[in-house]
């Protein structure tokens, strides 16, 4: 018999540690097997063999059932997802169900793949194919031919086929070894396609569909980096630090830096990880890559689907040298050679995962880096004030990229709404600008952070806005589906005329959003093709290349949320309209600042990267406001200093670490009593306690906040343990959610 140590799938904390179980014959370490649990029967990780248990032999149960044959997770993947359980407070399993594709999910079973068929010359040797790839036709073996009537394979014995008439010898030169059966049948017919298979000399077969793999492109050449490009790379080849900081302004060529790097990396036989805050990013960057590294590109992101998630994990297990570009999950995907990973727009909080486990990609990757000894390279044109103070302390590297590429950076001008005339939203100077560029057939992009036609539903009566009965926040009012949604919970309501509260009528709307921000527009420039992008108009695969080809292609101004004010590089914008900066900048929370700058900063970013001069109109009522003054002067480390000694001041990081605590319950008053004890315990830890402050309903829920500070990290997620543990035992029927290292405070 063998021992093993098995991480078993429990949403009890408490539990979150190995259990000693037997099996008859060897598993490896990394295999999903079915275990006894009690009464229960539960899905565990085997995680290594058992070295003399201290549980008595005759209490270890048997492992009922080994469900995979190879291991889903390596030891270092299983290390990894150990320390991020650690560092988010939370069970392990949670890690690995993150970590996994759905359809290799520790609750899984069976992966779900989807397949095509191939066909190869037959005279293509067999060993040359990925074999774990193919499977049977009909009950075949992996690698025999299609079977014909007779049940004999319809690949004929050497020197036994017959002579082929011209054109089927003429379509059998002029195909590649193997190709899909799809491509070939529209390539060269049915008709043709089906007589070679039918005489052997083409082979079919079934084989998992290859996923992820970006078709191959015509390559481009490289372009020649400049003085401040090359000074970048050096500083990076030449810093000790495993994390380096490339901080280079807007437009400044950071991605040819990567690309050098990457290139290095690709030649050593190395893997390369590009990470990537947003999907709308990918599409862009993926063109970008494919069009300059002969090497297979892997693309993985949300969107996929789970026989594509699968199919992008298995191919790469056994993968050689390769590029793979991804968004906050693809840092834990199997890359068995790593030689370098990158953080694009490294600041983002995309990165952060805004549920539970809510873990910071960031710190996964340092992770990975250390355990392949490879370098991370976190990128930004508005690095976060964590990043950049530990650059200056020499905890990271740093190199810098000081100037735009075309070497001209966009004029930016603040417009005083207090004083100019405005409509649908619109200065007079932005309407001017914008009616400049459609005449000059230059593109314009617009920025406005909400999205829905119009946010807020008001009574004129008692004045009350519509709200959410599950959340109590306003709800937003979308013309597309004449429905109230709310934008916390997504839930819809159908749109009404009288108020519930008071019953009077009628409702005024208030605020603007992206789209009714798009039909004013249209009113507004009538000659302009109009593309929008936010949540609701890229929900659907696919949507944001469409919508950024769109864009190239035919358009005149994309108009959207944040999505569009990173990452994009359109020489043809020169003019680029920032709406909502003030909403931003009146946030209750202590980044306001930080996240305004980067906005803003990145916005600005995507007018006037080419040959023409690029403009930029900000809209606010606070002009002097210093954020505002350094964008104005594209000072990043005038606001780095500035915001520093707010920081500072108040206690805020990067001079502390940071927790929230959110204790909730349908009952206002238990929920804020369980908040009081969870304090008092967590300052016996010697941990400065702020709150609980009341925040948004959510779910019917009544919750309470507390903000934990501390100067030692490793102190602060010690203590977060303690109190979830306890918390366990003394919930009461409140629950609880801890957020180690939030990007923003819940309100």
């Amino acid at each position: 018999m063998y021992d093993y140590e098995v991480m078993v799938e429990h949403p009890t904390i408490a539990l979150s540690r190995t259990f000693t179980y037997t099996s008859s014959k060897p598993v490896q370490p990394g295999c999903r097997v079915f275990v006894p649990f009690g009464p229960q029967k539960l899905t565990g990780l085997v995680i290594k063999p058992a070295q003399n248990p201290d549980t008595p032999r005759k209490k270890i149960k048997e492992i009922l059932k080994v469900l995979d044959d190879q291991p889903v997770l390596d030891q270092e993947q299983m290390d990894l997802a150990a320390r991020m359980a650690y560092q988010t407070v939370s069970p392990m399993m949670a890690m690995i169900h993150v970590m996994l594709p759905n359809a290799l999910d520790a609750r899984t079973t069976k992966p779900e793949f989807a397949y095509e068929f191939w066909v190869r010359k037959a005279e293509q040797t067999a060993k040359s194919m990925q074999t774990d790839q193919i499977v049977p036709i009909e009950g075949q073996p992996a690698l025999m031919a299609e079977a014909s009537a007779d049940g004999q394979t319809s690949q004929p014995a050497a020197g036994s086929r017959k002579k082929l008439t011209p054109l089927l010898e003429e379509t059998l030169q002029a195909m590649p070894e193997e190709m899909t059966l799809k491509a070939a049948k529209e390539q060269f017919s049915d008709y043709r396609i089906n007589s070679l298979v039918k005489q052997g000399f083409l082979i079919k077969e079934k084989r998992i569909l290859n996923h992820g793999t970006l078709p191959r492109r015509p390559l481009q050449p490289w372009p020649e980096l400049n003085v401040y490009q090359k000074n970048a790379l050096e500083a990076i080849h030449q810093a000790q630090q495993q994390v380096v900081l490339l901080h280079g302004v807007t437009g400044s060529g950071k991605t040819e830096v990567f690309f050098h790097l990457a290139k290095e990396a690709l030649d050593k036989g190395k893997q390369v990880l590009i990470l990537v805050p947003e999907i709308s990013l990918t599409p862009m960057m993926e063109e970008r890559i494919a069009s300059r590294f002969d090497v297979d590109v892997y693309a993985c992101h949300s969107r996929l689907s789970d026989s594509e998630m699968v199919s992008v994990w298995k191919n790469l297990e056994q993968a050689g040298p390769c590029i793979v570009i991804g968004t906050r999950k693809s840092v834990f995907l199997p890359l068995r050679n790593l030689g370098l990973i990158i953080m694009d727009e490294e600041h983002d909080t995309s990165y952060k995962q805004d549920k539970a486990p809510r873990y910071h990609a960031r710190d996964a990757a340092m992770l990975r880096a250390k355990a392949h000894e490879c370098k991370l390279i976190l990128a930004s044109a508005t690095p976060s004030l964590d990043s950049y103070a530990r650059a200056m302390k020499g905890v990271y590297g740093l190199a810098e990229i000081p100037v735009r590429a075309s070497g001209h950076d966009a004029r930016i001008r603040l417009v005083d709404l207090k004083r100019a005339q405005t409509y649908c939203n619109y200065s007079s100077d932005l309407i001017q600008g914008v009616t400049k560029r459609l005449a000059l057939e230059q593109k314009s992009m617009i920025l406005l952070n909400r999205r829905g036609y119009l946010p807020t539903v008001r009574c004129q009566a008692c004045h009350e806005f519509l709200r959410c009965p599950e959340c109590n926040v306003p709800l937003s009012y979308h013309k597309g589906e004449h429905a109230l949604v709310c934008h916390v919970c997504g839930k819809r309501y159908p749109m009404v005329d009288t108020c519930p509260y008071c019953g009077s009528g009628p409702l005024s709307h208030t605020g603007q959003g992206t789209e009714r921000l798009e039909e004013e527009s249209a009113a507004l420039f009538p000659t302009a093709r109009i593309v929008r992008m936010d949540h609701d108009t890229t929900r659907t695969k696919g949507a944001h290349g469409r919508l950024l080809a769109e864009f190239a292609q035919n358009g005149d101004i994309l108009m959207g949320t944040q999505m569009i004010a990173k990452g994009l590089d359109y020489h043809d914008i020169t003019l680029c309209g920032i709406l909502s900066i003030d909403s931003i900048l009146s946030r209750p929370d202590y980044l306001a600042s930080e996240r305004a700058y980067q906005l803003a900063e990145q916005a600005a970013g995507r007018s006037g990267r080419g040959d023409k001069p690029g403009e930029v109109i900000i809209q606010t009522f606070n002009p002097d406001h210093f954020v505002l003054q350094c964008i104005l002067r594209h000072a990043y480390k005038a606001f780095f200093r500035r915001e520093m000694s707010f920081r500072h001041a108040g206690n805020y990081p990067p001079y502390v670490y940071l927790a929230t605590v959110i204790i909730r319950h349908e009952d206002p008053e238990r929920a804020y009593a369980k908040a009081l004890e969870v304090k008092a315990g967590l300052e016996k830890e010697n941990l400065e306690v702020l709150g609980p402050a009341e925040i948004t309903l959510r779910a019917r829920q009544s919750r309470y906040r507390l903000i934990i500070k501390s100067k030692e990290d490793g102190h602060l997620i010690d203590a977060l343990w303690k109190c979830a543990l306890w918390f366990e035992k003394n919930a009461s029927k409140c629950r609880m959610d801890i957020n180690v290292h939030p990007m923003n405070l819940e309100e």
